[in-house]
């Protein structure tokens, strides 16, 4: 059973403040310390992970000079990262720090969205097996387009893992259009406007999958464009380095996406409910955003992926570009699918139940200035 936030919120005592303390410490702590370790020794660790990379990776080729510098690049960016991380992690274990970061939290809330007369986000049982779901469809998935990838039907051009991404995309720009639409009456003339832009991105994203029907209706590619697609056919994504940059894409929007999620999170153990949740997704998806990411981190950070190195030691490395997107069809659809119900509970402006929901975030908001985590 999900416990209510007003209860967090009452139950942050003085030992529990003195323990959020300790993990701070702990935390920055630790960056730190790995930080150090690993500029300390990077050359060392830099040649045993060409080890690990050259006999374990699908194939035993090893690595070039440039691959090697870039393990020996990457180890230095994640040291720096560490030291970052711990940099700032020590000081939050100032209470007084710590509630400047809230307010300054608040103050996003505030004075960049609107306050929406929502409930807060449950992590109770629904929760948890909601993203339990989630991380089972992206364990299935990693493992039957890795192990079956070369069954046509099933992963390959117009194969089911194709037509998922476009029935998804079809199903997601059907969700984002019913909620502008449903949105225009609510007054949030802003949302609006970008629910009916993810629909139209989702629909060309879903006419890009079938080349705007060219398999289907058998016609031919343009000259012009044959030329300069990498496929021969009437895409925008497959023109020159569009692959590229769309792999890119994957792998900075699933890190967005989680830090988006995280940030949701934040505001909602606070009974702060604001229209970002209509941007921001829920935390339901980290399993498959984090699978997206692993997939898409790029070959020359692969070296010094653990879980990428885990996957080659089992031959089940990433391949291709299926499994990040069937992922992302999912995601599409359960976030469309969100923003539609929040959408629908929605009250027309001035009625009741906004006036009352408003009410009690401003309670749960007196309660964190009564805790000492506001002023």
């Amino acid at each position: 059973m999900a416990v209510p936030t007003t209860a967090l919120l009452t139950g942050l005592t003085a030992p529990a403040n003195r323990l959020s303390t300790s993990i701070w410490l702990v935390a920055g702590f630790l960056g730190l310390l790995g930080g150090g370790l690993l500029m300390l020794f990077s050359d060392l660790l830099t040649d045993r992970i060409v080890w690990l990379a050259e006999n374990y990776r699908i194939g035993a080729l090893p690595l070039s000079e440039t691959g090697i510098s870039a393990v020996g690049d990457g180890l230095k960016i994640w040291a720096w990262s560490g030291i970052i991380s711990g940099a700032v992690l020590i000081p939050l274990t100032h209470h007084e720090i710590r509630a400047v970061v809230v307010r300054t939290i608040f103050w996003l809330a505030d004075h960049i969205f609107r306050s929406l007369p929502l409930a807060v986000d449950q992590y109770g049982l629904t929760f948890i097996a909601a993203t339990g779901s989630v991380l089972v469809f992206s364990g299935l998935t990693h493992w039957s387009l890795t192990a079956y990838q070369d069954v046509g039907w099933f992963g390959g051009e117009d194969g089911v893992s194709e037509w998922w991404s476009v029935a998804t995309y079809l199903v997601a720009a059907s969700l984002a259009g019913a909620t502008g639409w449903r949105l225009r009456r609510t007054g949030y003339s802003g949302l609006v406007v970008f629910q009916l832009l993810l629909a139209a991105i989702f629909l060309i994203g879903a006419m890009e999958e079938i080349s705007w029907g060219q398999r289907l209706f058998d016609w031919d590619t343009p000259q012009a464009l044959q030329a300069v697609n990498q496929q021969g056919e009437t895409t925008i994504h497959n023109l020159g380095s569009g692959d590229s940059a769309i792999f890119s894409l994957f792998f900075w929007g699933s890190a967005a996406a989680l830090a988006g999620g995280a940030l949701r999170a934040v505001w909602h153990s606070t009974g702060r409910v604001t229209n970002a949740d209509f941007f921001l997704p829920s935390l339901v998806l980290a399993p498959a955003l984090l699978m997206i990411a692993v997939w898409r981190i790029g070959d020359l950070w692969s070296p010094i992926s653990l879980p990428r190195l885990v996957m080659d030691a089992f031959h089940y490395g990433p391949q291709g570009s299926e499994v990040p997107e069937v992922l992302l069809g999912l995601c599409i659809v359960m976030y469309t699918y969100s923003n539609l119900k929040r959408a629908k509970r929605l009250p027309i402006p001035g009625s009741a139940t906004r006036n009352e929901n408003t009410r009690k975030q401003a309670e749960k908001r007196n309660s964190l200035i009564s805790l000492g985590w506001l002023r």
